[in-house]
């Protein structure tokens, strides 16, 4: 990419092209470190609020496209080699594929940026800064929100899962869902650019009516939100008394988290996994000062496809535990379904090499009840592209030998949502299974069909003490806000705990660590505004940023037209 210095920018100082580049590209770089310093781990997603500033200075002083691309590539680079370093494994180096797969992500989905870093330079080109930098929190939010459909999808970097520590600014994503704070933080960094633009250009005087106005503008964007969610904190059930509403309909869940090597599990003595969540089960249920009513197993935790033809021994075995048990559970587990008739099987299925038997695989879910002998079973609908599935694999099934070296991977997309009844207690559940949490709309959809709290099961410990295990879990608090829900979130090796509808987290457990806690969690069936109307907002500023652009659109054909008319006469 060319970041050489634009022939048509504003340059403070055209004689030293050599130090403008440099210049220019430290804060494009300055831009993707507050970027990355404000997701999780990290606690500072103030930083977020004014990330932009230095690439909007940047981008002001170019006019040509070509450069503002390579700078803006530059900056949201470092963004993502701040806040998916974790995706490759390299704490450990385990898996070849992956350690190739994340410095992959990292350096190629920077340019799924460019969709409105280029929209936005074509409004501008347009219609001038004031217009553009009124488009862009449009242009950026309906783009997140373009980007979290299909099977290309990534919502892992919504600008709007950096607030996830202040928990004030939050509340009002349970109205306009995530992309509501996406959408204040792209306010506030135009806002900033502003003053800063009005102020360095000499637009404006230090001390003045117009530049202490819109000061205190800026604040007022920035404090309103968080005034407002500090009421509703300030209303919410006390956290000392369980977050529980008064009268409440509640259920008590457990979960187990025994810290099982996730890189092992496949190839150790899967016997010996399935007795370890057994043992842990009943010594929860002897030892709890409250008996659970349900308790979760992780994602994948039994390696057997048990459900499966000819498992019927080994279900049988795992229903007499849970009678003896007597209590429900949820577990993950792989799921093997086959075609009695090869030829309808899609070309995404796998094939069993010498019988020519085609199957599909889910990533599943299993609800185990004592005394019930049926057993529900949910497949995991929305997959890491390329990890666990080559995004539209009908299509291109021939790259399925991409996908990680530890005996799983090449999933099929689950058919439906399910919703899960525990039947002593009469509490209807959906289960997320891993990365699903992510997604806003697809989360409130099942809530939306009568989900009274949310399951969460999944494993984490592939990626070490890096950040992936940190912003999972972080993530799941907008989820249990968006919906006024209860999640229980269950981690192999951690991050596992309970987040109530306020996203206030409870019983949170530590990475690599053994543990069993046991709560009472709260269910409800009214739905909050997002999980009513779902992604309004997002939808909407995807259709006024597109006005804007179709508005370009126009005009650029106008002038055209009339140049080819001048040239006529």
């Amino acid at each position: 990419m060319n970041l050489k210095s634009d022939a048509g920018a504003r340059t403070p100082n055209p004689e030293q092209p050599g130090r403008l580049l440099w210049f220019r590209i430290g804060l494009s770089v300055l831009s993707g470190i507050l970027l990355g310093a404000s997701f999780p781990p990290s606690p500072y997603g103030v930083f977020a609020c004014f990330s932009l500033v230095p690439w909007l200075i940047v981008m002001a002083d170019l006019r040509r496209t070509k450069p503002a691309l390579g700078y803006s590539y530059v900056t949201f680079l470092v963004f993502h080699l701040i806040t998916l370093n974790w995706t490759g494994g390299y704490e450990h180096g385990n898996d070849l594929y992956m350690m190739i797969a994340g410095a992959v992500t990292m350096t190629v989905h920077p340019l799924f940026y460019f969709i409105p870093v280029a929209l936005f330079l074509f409004v501008r080109k347009s219609f001038g800064e004031k217009v553009a930098l009124l488009a862009l929190p449009l242009l950026w939010v309906g783009y997140e929100y373009f980007h979290s459909l299909g099977e290309w999808s990534f919502p892992w970097l919504t600008i709007g899962n950096s607030q996830s520590y202040d928990l004030a600014i939050v509340q009002c994503v349970f109205i306009t869902g995530v992309y509501g704070l996406s959408l204040w933080i792209l306010v506030m960094n135009v806002l900033a650019y502003v003053l800063y633009s009005s102020l360095a250009q000499g637009r404006w005087k230090v001390v003045s009516a117009r530049s202490l106005g819109f000061t205190a503008l800026v604040g007022t964007v920035y404090f309103l939100p968080k005034v407002c969610g500090s009421m509703i904190l300030a209303n919410a059930p006390l956290q000392d008394k369980g977050g529980l509403e008064t009268g409440q309909k509640t259920i008590t869940m457990g979960m187990v988290q025994p810290n099982i090597d996730p890189w092992v599990k496949w190839s150790q003595n899967a016997a010996t996994t399935m007795q370890l969540y057994l043992t842990m089960t009943q010594t929860m249920v002897k030892t709890s000062p409250i008996k659970p009513d349900a308790v979760l197993w992780p994602e994948t935790a039994i390696p057997y496809r048990f459900l499966s033809r000819g498992q019927d021994p080994l279900l049988t075995y795992l229903k007499a535990q849970v009678d003896r048990l007597d209590v429900s559970v949820l577990t993950g587990f792989p799921h093997k379904v086959v075609y009695d008739d090869p030829s309808l099987a899609p070309p995404s299925a796998k094939t069993t090499p010498g019988t020519g038997e085609r199957y599909e695989d889910y990533n599943a879910a299993a609800f185990l009840q004592p005394g019930v002998p049926e057993t529900p079973w949910y497949g995991k609908m929305k997959m890491v592209p390329f990890a666990e599935r080559v995004p539209y694999a009908d299509l291109f099934y021939r790259l399925d030998f991409l996908r990680w070296g530890v005996g799983i991977g090449g999933w099929q997309l689950g058919k439906d949502s399910t919703l899960f009844l525990e039947n002593r207690t009469g509490a209807r559940f959906c289960t997320l299974i891993c990365y699903e949490s992510t997604y806003p709309s697809f989360v409130s959809a099942v809530v939306k069909r009568g989900a009274e709290f949310i399951a969460i099961i999944t494993i984490d410990s592939w990626w070490g003490h890096m950040s992936g295990a940190f912003q999972h879990q972080q993530f799941a608090i907008f989820r249990a806000v968006e919906n006024r829900r209860w999640i229980a979130r269950c981690a192999v090796g951690g991050i596992s705990g309970f987040i109530d509808p306020w996203g206030r987290v409870y019983d949170k457990t530590d990475l690599f660590t053994r543990a069993s806690p046991v709560r009472e969690i709260g269910r409800s069936t009214i739905l909050s505004p997002y999980a009513r109307h779902g992604d309004w907002l997002a939808i909407g500023a995807m259709m006024f940023g597109g006005m804007f652009v179709a508005a370009a659109l126009g005009q650029r054909f106008v002038q055209r037209k009339r140049r080819l008319e001048w040239k006529g006469e």
